[in-house]
C-alpha cells in the first residue's frame, strides 16, 4: 500500500490549484469552486467530481483535486470512480424493464420466479416480493458480513445462503436496509431474461443512455481510461487504498463519470426520455421515486444540523425526502475508498452528483446540499461548518478495544481451540496455531485475532470480538459473535474430525 503525507498547512492551497478545466459564467456557480475546494481541504479528501442538470442540460461539470496524487493526475468529468450504492437506483430501473415487458409482477411471490431464493421460514419464502426487496421491508437487516471471503462469492451461493440469515423485524413492519436483497435480485434479472445483470444493464440503460464510461464490475474500474484511485485518511494523511477486484453485485458494484451520471439524471428528470428517444418506462420511475416504505426517521438521523429536512421514505434504490420545502429523490453510496451522491428535484427539474476518492459520503452530500440551496434559490446555511462542529476532534478510527481489567488465561490449552467452525449463511471460521499462538481465517481471509479475556478474542469482525463456547462436558464447541447486531450472535459450530 502506498502512503502519500500531506501536510496540513498545505493541503488547503493544493486544492486551489487550477486544473485547467473551463470555468463557469452562470451566476449560480460564483464561489462554488472555492467552496468545493474548502470542503476537500477541511475533510482530507484527495478528489471529487461535479455535475449538475437542469431541465435536458448539464450547467455545470467539474473536477476538484486529484485522481492520482503521487502523480498529481487531475480529476475532469470525465473521471470514473466507484459510485458504490448508487447502483440500486439503475437495478430498481432494470427491475421495471421487465415488468413492461411483462415478464415480472413485483407484487408476486419472488420465489415464484426464482426457487432458488427462499428465506428464513416457509412464511417469508411464500410472501416476499420483489417490491419487498426493492423497499427493504422484508425484515431482514444488512447481514453484509456473509460476502466477506478472500475470494468473491458466486451469485448463486449468496442466494442459496439467505434462507439461513435471521430477520431482525416482524414482515412489513420496519425498513431494514439490506444490500443482499438487491444482489439477489441480479440474480432474478439473469433467471428472467437468461442474460447476467451487467449484460442486461448494458443492453438496457447504460448503450441508450450513451453511457459509455459506465461499467458494473468493481474490478472494471481501474480498465477504465481515466479512473481514480481511492484514498482514506490515516493519522491526518492522505493514504492510497488497494483497488477492489470483486465482480458484479447488483446492489453496488457500478462505476462511473459525472458527465455519464448526468445523463442518468437527465433521464430521470425527463419521464424516462434522453435526446428525444424514450428509454425508461415514465410510470415506473414515478413510482420509484415515490414513497414506497416509510423509514422510522429523516434520512440523516441523529444530526441537528438537519432540522427542516424532514421524513425519510424509500422507493425503490431511492431515499424520498422533502427537503427545505421542494421534493427530494436521493441516495448515497459508500464503499471503501469511494463515496457518492446521486440527487434530484423532479418537480424543480433539477439534479445534482457528486463522486468522491474517499470513504465518507457525508462530503458528497454536504455539496450537495450547497448546490441544491443555490439552484433552488434557498438562504444560505453553512452545512460544512455545522456538520464538522459535531465530528469527533480526533478523526482517527480507533484501531482496537482498551483492555480494561487485567486478562484472565484461557480455559484450555490452544490445542484445543484450533479448527474449522461453520456458519450454513456466513461460512468458515478456520482457527490455528502458529508459534504458540492462535490465529484466525474467515473464508480463508485472514483476520485480526489476539486473545482478550477468558475465552474472547479481539477480532477482524463486525463488533469486535469472537467467543468460544463449550458443551456440557466442557468442549470447545463453537464460535459467535455479533457480526450483525440486530439479531441474536452468530454461532459457527465446530466441524467434527
Amino acid at each position: 500500500m502506498c502512503k502519500h503525507i500531506l501536510l496540513l498547512p498545505a493541503l488547503f492551497l493544493f486544492f486551489q490549484q487550477a486544473t485547467g478545466q473551463k470555468t463557469n459564467t452562470d451566476n449560480r456557480f460564483k464561489e462554488l469552486d472555492r467552496l468545493v475546494n474548502r470542503i476537500l481541504s477541511d475533510w482530507r479528501v484527495s478528489g471529487c467530481a461535479v455535475a449538475v442538470v437542469e431541465k435536458d442540460k448539464v450547467v455545470y461539470e467539474k473536477g476538484f483535486g486529484y485522481r492520482d496524487y503521487e502523480n498529481k493526475i487531475p480529476v475532469t468529468p470525465n473521471t470514473v470512480f466507484s459510485i458504490a450504492s448508487c447502483t440500486k437506483a439503475f437495478t430498481g430501473q432494470l427491475i421495471g424493464t421487465l415488468v413492461n415487458d411483462g415478464k415480472l409482477d413485483i407484487n408476486e411471490p419472488v420465489h415464484n420466479y426464482y426457487p432458488e431464493l427462499a428465506f428464513y421460514n416457509d412464511f417469508l419464502t411464500d410472501n416476499i416480493t420483489v417490491k419487498d426487496m426493492l423497499t427493504h421491508r422484508t425484515g431482514l437487516p444488512r447481514h453484509d458480513w456473509l460476502t466477506h471471503s478472500k475470494i468473491p462469492l458466486p451469485l448463486d451461493s449468496i442466494v442459496y445462503r439467505i434462507r439461513f440469515l435471521q430477520p431482525s423485524s416482524g414482515f412489513r413492519e420496519q425498513l431494514k436496509y439490506c444490500n443482499l436483497m438487491y444482489t439477489a435480485l441480479g440474480g432474478l434479472i439473469h433467471k428472467l431474461t437468461g442474460k447476467s445483470w451487467e449484460a442486461y444493464m448494458k443492453e438496457k440503460i447504460l448503450d441508450p443512455l450513451k453511457m459509455t464510461n459506465t461499467s458494473c464490475l468493481i474490478s472494471d474500474l481501474s480498465k477504465s481510461a481515466e479512473y481514480s484511485l481511492g484514498y482514506t485518511v490515516r493519522n491526518d494523511s492522505i493514504v492510497q487504498g488497494r483497488e477492489g477486484t470483486d465482480g458484479a453485485n447488483a446492489a453496488g458494484s457500478m462505476n462511473s463519470s459525472v458527465n455519464d451520471m448526468a445523463k442518468w439524471l437527465i433521464a430521470l428528470i425527463n419521464d424516462g426520455r434522453y435526446e428525444g428517444k424514450q428509454i425508461l418506462s415514465p410510470g415506473f420511475i414515478r413510482e420509484a421515486t415515490s414513497p414506497q416504505m416509510s423509514a422510522p426517521s429523516h434520512p440523516r438521523p441523529g444530526l441537528p444540523a438537519y432540522p427542516d429536512i424532514y421524513f425519510g421514505d424509500y422507493g425503490y434504490g431511492w431515499n424520498i425526502a422533502s427537503y427545505r420545502g421542494h421534493y427530494q429523490v436521493t441516495h448515497g453510496g459508500d464503499l471503501p475508498l469511494f463515496s457518492s451522491t446521486t440527487s434530484f428535484f423532479p418537480t424543480d427539474s433539477i439534479g445534482i452528483v457528486v463522486l468522491v476518492n474517499k470513504f465518507d459520503a457525508t462530503v458528497s452530500e454536504i455539496i450537495t446540499d450547497y448546490i441544491a440551496d443555490r439552484m433552488l434559490s434557498l438562504p444560505y446555511k453553512d452545512w460544512n461548518g455545522l456538520i464538522l462542529a459535531r465530528q469527533p476532534k480526533n478523526n482517527v478510527a480507533p484501531t482496537g478495544i482498551k483492555q480494561t481489567v487485567k486478562a484472565e488465561p484461557l480455559t484450555h490449552s490452544l490445542d484445543d481451540y484450533t479448527g474449522v467452525y461453520v456458519h450454513p449463511a456466513y461460512g468458515r471460521i478456520a482457527i490455528y496455531k502458529q508459534n504458540d499462538s492462535l490465529f484466525a481465517t474467515h473464508n480463508e481471509a485472514p483476520i485480526f485475532f489476539q486473545h482478550f479475556n477468558y475465552d474472547i478474542f479481539r477480532a477482524g469482525v463486525p463488533g469486535g470480538r469472537l467467543q468460544f463456547g463449550m458443551n456440557k462436558d466442557g468442549k470447545i464447541v463453537s464460535v459467535s459473535g455479533a457480526l450483525e447486531p440486530d439479531v441474536s450472535d452468530i454461532i459457527f459450530l465446530k466441524r467434527k474430525n
